[in-house]
């Protein structure tokens, strides 16, 4: 559903001292990160009991990306506390009709004057890229399956970006996902008598959640989405009676790697056999005062050391990433993200899609979309967003709001990265994106919504700019049921230069002319 970061320019013999640290020392890295975090966090918190809330880190693997602001509902619920085994089932279903509008400026004999596109032809459509705003988003079906009872229970995941029959032009078989993710959680808290969770299987990470529940309004983390199989600890430490600690560690790797005489296709997404077998280690430190204010510091770094890669020709690859967030639960004020990350690629190409940064997958995509096909894979990408949610009700009423009244919804976002490469081309350039959304509660079965985006993939060419107007009538069935029928009209206003991606893999097509208008229709339902 869900719309993600080169290095100066080093001496050769640098590059080689580089090469002689040891993975020991590297692995170590995450661990001297953790040893120095030594952190006090004091705000001016409204009461809210004594008992302090697990800082949280990230998103678990079945929350969905988007959408949510206080006070919706999170998504899901934790399972019911059992000491026998239970079924428990959670979902979610967006499904929505997308048509572009274009005038033709000289149509040919036979040919309406009016061309229509499904998807739009517009800039920002494809997920992969920075300008990616999730203002018209694709399909999405994720079914949430877990057995178990409170202490193990075994949970998996099956999604599709995509239905085989009604509506789909072509059967593309890398939108069947399948089983998404699969994995084993162990809650050791009560033997433990302190929050402990370990999950084993193959399992998605994603951090830098600038949402209240979810990744925010781009659908797409801050700081980096982890996508591997192997495990994640998160240990809790009560500090007081309202400061908790947090700290969550995990590695994963492959299953399989792509094979070197694969040749990129449709069916398999076009996989690089460039790649080689990668690894992702990550680590993260959380503090949390009365359940209020919440500081985050987030380490992870994916490598692959492969000599099966063209003969073992390709330079062993790297992409690590530091980053740091703010949050802030302030209950009738709001809630208040705030994130900057630092990504360092060196030969990135050979890192496959065990990582994620900013939407682009691995090292090909990150060189493709960021650094440039001049770089080596190599550069560095310094990012920063933040994202704040109010209710207007809730802030005038406090308590004596209940969610079953008209409200106002007010939304602030917006997503800034900065490109160092080798590649002069890409080199300097910073990408912007900045949006306001509002939403009026009128009836417990409509809404009147609007956003506006705006987008500068190059901040020095406004020619690449464009915005988007969006007004949306929103249906539902009562108050804070799960289900949503939106319809909704995007007016894009484009520069001269603005991108649109076409083909598969999608690639920028100057040669396409920009769709000013879409229509949307959609469906959404989760439980």
């Amino acid at each position: 559903m869900e719309k993600a970061m080169p290095c100066e320019r080093k001496s050769r013999t640098t590059r080689m001292e580089s090469r002689k640290v040891s993975f020991m020392q590297r692995f170590l890295t995450p661990l001297l990160i953790v040893s120095s975090l030594v952190t006090t966090l004091s705000a001016n918190a409204e009461e809210q009991g004594s008992d302090a809330a697990v800082p949280r880190l990230g998103q678990s693997p079945g929350e969905p990306q988007v959408r949510s602001a206080p006070p919706s509902t999170p998504f899901g619920q934790p399972p019911e506390l059992s000491k026998d085994n239970v079924l428990d089932f959670h979902g979610y279903l967006f499904m929505p009709m997308r048509v572009g509008v274009l005038d033709r400026s000289n149509p040919n004999a036979g040919q309406n004057s009016i061309a229509l596109h499904s998807p739009p032809a517009v800039p920002g459509t494809y997920l992969r890229t920075f300008d990616y705003t999730g203002v018209l988003p694709g399909p999405w079906v994720q079914l949430n399956f877990s057995y178990g009872n409170s202490i193990i229970s075994a949970t998996t995941i099956i999604a599709a970006s995509g239905v085989s029959d009604g509506g789909s032009g072509i059967y593309n078989l890398s939108d069947q996902l399948g089983v998404y993710d699969a994995y084993i959680t162990a809650n050791l808290s009560k033997p433990l008598k302190t929050p402990v969770t370990v999950r084993v299987g193959a399992m998605t990470g994603r951090y830098g959640a600038m949402g209240a529940f979810d990744a925010g309004r781009y659908g797409t983390p801050l700081l980096f989405r982890t996508n591997s199989v192997g495990e994640a600890i998160n240990v809790g430490f009560k500090l007081g009676s309202e400061t908790m600690l947090a700290i969550e560690q995990g590695i994963g790797g492959q299953i399989a790697r792509v094979p070197a005489n694969l040749t990129p296709a449709g069916w398999n997404d076009y996989a690089d056999p460039n790649t080689g077998a990668s690894f992702v280690n990550h680590i993260h430190v959380g503090l949390s005062h009365a359940n209020f204010a919440q500081v985050g510091l987030h380490y992870a770094t994916a490598f692959s050391q492969d000599d099966q890669t063209l003969n073992g020709k390709i330079p062993d690859g790297r992409i690590s990433v530091f980053g740091a967030d703010l949050r802030f639960t302030m209950g009738r004020f709001g809630h208040l993200y705030a994130g900057l990350g630092r990504t360092e690629a060196r030969n990135s190409g050979a890192v496959s899609g065990v990582i994620e940064i900013l939407n682009a997958r691995g090292g090909p995509e990150l060189t493709h979309y960021y650094l440039g096909p001049n770089s080596g894979g190599s550069g560095s990408l310094t990012t920063y967003g933040a994202q704040y949610d109010i209710s207007m009700a809730r802030a005038i009423y406090d308590k004596r709001f209940t969610g079953k009244s008209p409200d106002l919804t007010l939304s602030l976002f917006g997503i800034g990265t900065s490109v160092k490469s080798d590649d002069p081309t890409f080199n300097g350039k910073t990408k912007l994106k900045a949006g306001v959304e509002a939403t009026y509660n009128m009836a417990s079965w409509i809404a009147l919504s609007g956003r506006f985006d705006h987008v500068s993939p190059d901040s020095s060419d406004s020619s690449t700019a464009f915005n988007i107007m969006s007004p949306r009538l929103l249906f539902h069935t009562d108050w804070q049921s799960r289900d949503e029928f939106a319809v909704q009209y995007s007016y894009f206003t484009n520069g001269a230069n603005a991108t649109v991606y076409t083909g598969a893999p999608p690639t920028a097509d100057p040669s396409v002319k920009p769709d000013s208008h879409a229509f949307m229709i959609s469906g959404t339902f989760w439980w």
